[in-house]
């Protein structure tokens, strides 16, 4: 199969695209540049819903869907969507030109879908307002032709987006991965299901053979029990499935969110400092007035004071110097009690030193004497009309501190202007953060982590229905001895056909074992620079077991887990298995990549680049942006194997993309 147009009309970012997709033999690529947001993506769902359809399931949907610069056109009133895509394919030996075109209308509040195939001189029609019987026939026509070219449950092999692969394998164990590769694109799918329907056929002719009735209803309950829980582990995988694309699908989606709703987180940060800063000003201008008021209030104490007494402070140190000085001397001054017992020791020490008879000095009358002169002599005090309480007052005026309230409330007043220079530019920092913050819609978070929560307990519902499956099995299986040994040809060719589908897929799986091996090893000694030249062999194994497993080895023997890889070299193994499989598989379908370097660094780029891309098949296009391939080293890597490239361009007036014939303004040699 190889794909020679995509025309695109109305859809998403596309008025119109019509892209030539047709390569050269020897130039397998197309590569097709554009930055976030140009378009790649959307290019990639117009080739594969041109494929397989849309599912526009309401007239709000498909607005949409629909290009909101048209929709925005004076005199708009309505259009249609429509994905057509060219290929050819292998028809019993012989190459077939189909033309497929889809339409999309919305009718009556209904939105209809017209299909259209052209092959050779045939068309064939049907649209989703035809009677179920009139359409069914050409709809099953086109549907096995899109089948056998590539089925559905193949293309996401072959049309994906790198970054997803490396994300899928951080949800789901590798090995299971592989083998879903490997039974899917090589076709044992098949003969899995029919072992299946063998083994249920088989189950139902043991139950008609069992004699005793009760052993028989016990073996039917059990057998029935058995496919209950494998209906039930069905519904599970499925679910398991899904959970797991809407975790792929949404993973980007839902980091971006995250990162905005912490980014709110940080912005509300932002808003309560701002708006803390807007009442600390309120405050600060509160705590300015009051303060201009008290000291306004208080002026005599607070300043006209503290100035007259720097005026006068010598004369009131000299008032208060000569009032210590008077105090002092009255201090000095004895009490009649003191008198009384000096007088009496001195006159006692007279009589002893004279030798006078005790009693000549009356010690009462010169103590009275002395008492009276103590008081008749005045202490002499300049300014005895000063009170105590003056003194203090003064002594207060002099000795207290003093600093001038005006310096710091200028200080205030300062800071207070500057701030207040800066609240216009705060109320508008605050006004855009209310605005960045409004309206966002944060249920794609808890969506997603729901999700995950439920993957977890569906991998948990799935291990313990296995364990139960077992279980039961092993009682089922005992009841084989109760089964009457009766010939019947045909029971025993059916008690063969469960073992038989089983031995033909792993006999299949054998007979490209060592092709897959081989190749396996070749390219991941090229493509996996982390081991590179240095991996041993590769071990596909699953013969002898229900699953199949993938092992590769050091040269030096010892194994190398896969399950220790970092995200780019597991994307690097899924690649290569890809393009093995391309090769030893039934299909040739074209490869179509999606950000194609995922999370590869930079020496994993540059050997894809040249060891990757150039024959991985017959048709590969690539989106890139041009930090993925750059124009100054890797485009000239890939040059002499590019057929055509384009670049998609944003036009975020007309809310469109547009297209130039060029990778960011490079050409090949061939254009």
């Amino acid at each position: 199969m190889k794909i020679s147009r995509i025309y695109a009309e109305n859809y998403k970012t596309y008025r119109h695209l019509d892209l030539n997709l047709e390569v050269d033999p020897d130039r397998p690529i197309i590569l097709i540049g554009g930055g976030n947001g140009c378009g790649k993506t959307t290019l990639f769902d117009a080739i594969y819903h041109a494929l397989y359809g849309l599912t526009i399931k309401t007239p709000k949907h498909f607005e949409e869907l629909f290009n909101a610069g048209v929709m925005l056109e004076p005199g708009f009133a309505g259009g249609d969507i429509i994905l057509q895509v060219d290929f050819s394919g292998m028809v019993l030996g012989r190459e077939q030109q189909y033309n497929l075109k889809r339409t999309y209308r919305v009718v009556n509040d209904h939105v209809v879908e017209s299909v259209q195939l052209k092959m050779g001189g045939n068309t064939f029609t049907y649209g989703s307002a035809q009677p179920a019987s009139q359409r069914a026939q050409n709809e099953e026509v086109v549907r096995k032709i899109i089948t056998a070219n590539l089925p559905p449950e193949l293309s996401t092999y072959f049309l994906f987006d790198a970054m997803k692969t490396s994300d899928l394998l951080k949800e789901e164990k590798i090995n299971a991965l592989i083998e879903k590769n490997i039974n899917s694109v090589m076709g044992f799918n098949k003969y899995i299901q029919l072992r299946h329907s063998a083994s249920s056929l088989l189950e139902s002719k043991k139950a008609e053979r069992l004699e005793n009735e009760n052993t028989r209803k016990e073996y039917e309950r059990l057998v029935k029990e058995r496919k209950t829980k494998q209906d039930e582990k069905e519904r599970c995988n499925t679910e398991y499935a899904q959970k797991l694309a809407y975790a792929n699908e949404n993973k980007e989606q839902y980091e971006q969110v995250k990162r905005g709703r912490n980014a709110d987180d940080i912005t509300r940060d932002k808003m309560h400092q701002i708006e803390e800063s807007l009442r600390s000003y309120v405050r600060q201008e509160r705590d300015y007035r009051k303060e201009a008021n008290d000291i306004c209030c208080d002026i005599e104490t607070t300043v006209i004071y503290p100035k007259l007494a720097d005026v006068i402070r010598t004369e009131i140190e000299v008032v208060l110097h000569e009032k210590q000085r008077a105090s002092q001397a009255r201090d000095n001054q004895l009490s009649e009690e003191q008198i009384k017992d000096l007088t009496t020791k001195i006159v006692h020490y007279i009589e002893n030193q004279e030798g006078k008879p005790e009693g000549t000095f009356d010690i009462t009358t010169i103590v009275k004497k002395i008492i009276e002169n103590q008081q008749n002599g005045e202490v002499e005090d300049e300014y005895s009309f000063l009170t105590e309480s003056d003194v203090k007052v003064l002594e207060s005026l002099v000795n207290s501190s003093y600093v001038n309230p005006f310096v710091s409330l200028d200080e205030k007043r300062e800071r207070l202007n500057n701030e207040r220079t800066e609240l216009p530019r705060r109320r508008q920092q605050l006004d855009d953060y209310r605005r960045a913050i409004g309206g966002h819609d944060y249920t794609i978070i808890e969506l997603y982590e729901t999700n995950n929560q439920r993957i977890d307990v569906l991998k948990n519902n799935m291990a313990q229905l296995d364990r139960e499956i077992k279980e039961l099995g092993d009682k089922i299986a005992k009841y084989d001895y109760d089964i009457p040994q009766v010939p019947d040809p045909k029971y025993d060719m059916l008690c063969k056909l469960p073992d038989f589908f089983k031995d033909l897929s792993k006999k299949l799986l054998r007979a490209k074992k060592s092709n897959i091996e081989r190749m396996m090893c070749e390219e991941l000694n090229k493509n996996l620079v982390v081991y590179a030249g240095v991996i041993g062999r590769v071990e596909l194994s699953g013969e002898n077991s229900e699953e199949i497993s993938f092992k590769f080895f050091h040269k030096n023997g010892n194994e190398i887990s896969i399950n220790q890889l970092n995200a780019g070299a597991k994307q690097t193994v899924m690649q290569v298995l890809l393009k093995v499989l391309y090769k030893l598989g039934d299909y040739e379908p074209p490869v179509m990549i999606d950000t194609v370097m995922g999370v590869l660094d930079k020496a994993s780029r540059e050997v894809i680049l040249e060891h990757y891309f150039p024959d991985l098949a017959h048709q590969t296009i690539l989106l890139s942006t041009d930090t993925e391939i750059t124009t100054e080293h890797d485009f000239q890597k890939i040059e002499a194997y590019v057929s055509r490239t384009y670049t998609l361009h944003r036009d975020k007036e007309a809310q469109c993309t547009n297209i130039s014939e060029d990778y960011f303004g490079l050409k090949t040699n061939k254009q």
